[in-house]
């Protein structure tokens, strides 16, 4: 649950700039989406964790991001599509400053290669610690955008 705050929190800051306040809403959800396809394949396909680990991949993500794309009508799917990619993206950057214990989680060269990356900058079970700052960047991203949005005055 932390883990998706902290991926939710990077996503928020990214999408306040976004006018479209769907895209923005899809940009959400494609942040959250690796883990959710890695979660729904591992435990509740039944699948090994071979075939789950392209859900961490830049290449991987694509024919789940179009997939997702198609639930969309037809006017909305470049966007949907765009959006849920750049969401799932977004995540892969999050996931990779973690410390997998020097196995690497990312393997930005799927399907040529399965080497995995990490950088290490801090462990998987330091998300709950990252919840509070999590939810301080929410919270300032939107006291910004709001104060920003205010006009003055007309005279």
């Amino acid at each position: 649950m932390a883990d998706l705050l902290v991926h939710f929190a990077s996503a928020f800051v990214a999408g306040r700039p976004l006018q479209d306040g769907r895209v923005r809403s899809i940009l959400y959800v494609g942040v959250c989406l690796p883990d959710l396809l890695f979660k729904l394949l591992l435990y509740g396909g039944g699948a090994p964790t071979w075939l789950c680990e392209p859900t961490h991949t830049p290449l991987g993500l694509i024919p789940f991001c179009y997939v997702g794309a198609l639930l969309f009508e037809e006017a909305w799917r470049k966007r949907a599509f765009f959006a849920l990619l750049g969401g799932c993206w977004l995540h892969l950057l999050v996931d990779l400053g973690k410390n997998y214990m020097g196995n690497g989680v990312i393997a930005w060269g799927f399907p040529f290669s399965m080497q995995t990356v990490e950088l290490g900058w801090y462990y998987p079970e330091d998300s709950p610690l990252m919840m509070l700052p999590a939810l301080a960047l929410i919270a300032g991203v939107e006291l910004l955008g709001r104060l920003s949005g205010r006009r003055p005055a007309s005279p």
